[in-house]
């Protein structure tokens, strides 16, 4: 893959290399790769590390403990490999070809194309401009493909970078694990949520942030989860396999969230994880984005912060954290946090992996990680 498939206009250009410590062609190889790590959240509501480790290993697969994060585990991202070009090809989406790149199988859904591919026949996954990104064996018929029936329709069996396949992993379908990348853990983690806390996920969906609260903080905490109506099932659905089945979900828009939930002024702690330009999520096949596109978001994401403001209680905690990394859309937002009396605090514990530049905590791709960006602050007493 090369950086020729980022297509990013100047000014975009100019903000990642005005963060990154190595120049911005260095940052944009590095959106290009995967992690070096991949990680699971051990739920611990349901699970211990230990015994999820042995059942994991059992399983033929060896997890190790992060170094700060107890319920974090990892094995190392392997690759990259050469896939090999078949007769017949399956095209994927962006979403879903990033996706087997680094070993998941090709679900229905994310298949564009599949012309002559039949059950059984050996097939490689390309993207959209023919770019092998993985081999497998069909499952469905093309035609049940183009459909987007959904299931697996492709069994990967070899892809560019290897990691293990979740779902297929023991204790998956009984809640005991969660895919969740350790910056996201980290957001949680450094918000210290605690038992008898009035706790709001303002971007509550898929429910990974959520779940670690309701894992640390336990059922004698008040947790609230919104995000769009069209979200709630499912979010519900993962929270109630993970064990977190007190959190209330609500399907609604949370820039309305203290009068809709009568809340204004009571809350303990607002997380806020808002669409961004997802310019952190590796590793990237190809993207096109503007500065524009950030500058737009970043207005959005400051309704969030508003709204916030007036969840909380004087003390209250406030965890705005992103995937993007542009200065606008993570630390312009801070300072705009600060403008309506947030203080910003500096974490304790602070993760290794991150550094911290008196605004937020920052994750690069440059040093492996997913790009990630996250800001402590509190709102004070008057």
């Amino acid at each position: 893959m090369s950086i020729e498939s980022l297509i990013y206009d100047q000014g975009l250009l100019e903000s990642l290399g005005a963060i990154s410590r190595r120049g911005v062609r260095s940052l944009l190889e590095s959106l290009l790769r995967p992690p070096r790590r991949f990680y699971l959240r051990v739920n611990t509501l349901k699970a211990d590390t230990t015994t999820m480790l042995d059942l994991l290993s059992a399983s033929g697969t060896r997890f190790y403990v992060d170094e700060q994060l107890p319920y974090a585990i990892w094995i190392d991202v392997k690759g990259p490999f050469k896939v090999d070009l078949h007769d017949k090809v399956v095209v994927a989406d962006k979403k879903s070809a990033e996706s087997v790149y680094v070993g998941s199988d090709l679900y229905g859904p994310g298949v564009l194309r599949a012309e002559r591919v039949k059950a059984g026949d050996e097939v490689t996954i390309v993207t959209v401009d023919g770019r092998p990104v993985a081999e497998g064996v069909a499952i469905m018929d093309g035609k049940e493909m183009a459909e987007h029936k959904k299931g697996v329709a492709v069994k990967v069996t070899k892809s560019v970078y290897a990691t293990p396949k979740v779902r297929e992993l023991p204790g998956f379908n009984e809640g005991l694990i969660y895919s969740q990348s350790l910056p996201s853990m980290w957001a949680v983690a450094i918000a210290s949520p605690s038992p008898g806390e009035t706790i709001i996920d303002f971007n509550a969906a898929p429910g990974g942030k959520t779940s670690l609260a309701a894992q640390l903080a336990g059922r004698k905490s008040r947790i609230i989860a919104i995000d769009r109506a069209s979200k709630a099932e499912k979010l519900r659905d993962n929270l109630i396999r993970l064990g977190a089945d007190w959190v209330n979900v609500v399907g609604g828009d949370s820039r309305r969230a203290s009068s809709l939930l009568n809340i204004e002024g009571k809350a303990d702690l607002v997380l806020i994880d808002p669409p961004c330009t997802n310019l952190g999520v590796i590793p990237k096949l190809y993207d096109t984005k503007r500065l524009a596109d950030a500058v737009v978001l970043s207005r959005y994401q400051r309704q969030f912060i508003s709204e916030a403001w007036k969840a909380l209680k004087p003390g209250g905690r406030l965890v705005y954290s992103t995937c993007t990394l542009t200065d606008v859309e993570n630390e312009a937002n801070v300072l705009f946090a600060m403008e309506l009396g947030f203080e910003v605090t500096k974490p304790y514990p602070m993760p290794r992996e991150a550094s911290y530049n008196g605004l937020g905590l920052r994750f690069s791709p440059e040093d492996g990680h997913p790009g990630f960006f996250i800001s402590l602050m509190v709102k004070p007493y008057a």
